[in-house]
């Protein structure tokens, strides 16, 4: 699906592991990472660099929305036992 996207397979590795060859993505999987990981409570230097990586205020509220949908759905389908029809992904360690 990634790659209908216009990502190569190495490319989607990477995002997993919240990395990008990109400057400007990867400093957005940097921040998406702070918002996971604090809960929805990202530093201010997050906030900063996705700034100076040139997110504007409104893509940076659409990354913390799409972190959370993501969570939320995450926790519906393991809360309800959703088969899932799509090949497994093992984790990769986020550092």
């Amino acid at each position: 699906m990634a790659e209908q996207e216009g990502l190569s397979k190495d490319e989607v590795r990477q995002a997993q592991s919240f990395e990008s060859d990109d400057p400007k993505r990867a400093a957005a999987l940097r921040f998406a990472r702070d918002v996971v990981e604090s809960r929805g409570h990202p530093s201010d230097g997050s906030f900063e660099e996705v700034r100076e990586a040139g997110y504007t205020d409104e893509q940076i509220m659409e990354v913390i929305s799409n972190v959370a949908l993501t969570q939320f759905s995450n926790y519906m389908n393991d809360s309800i036992q959703t088969e899932v029809d799509i090949p497994a992904v093992e984790p990769t360690s986020s550092r």
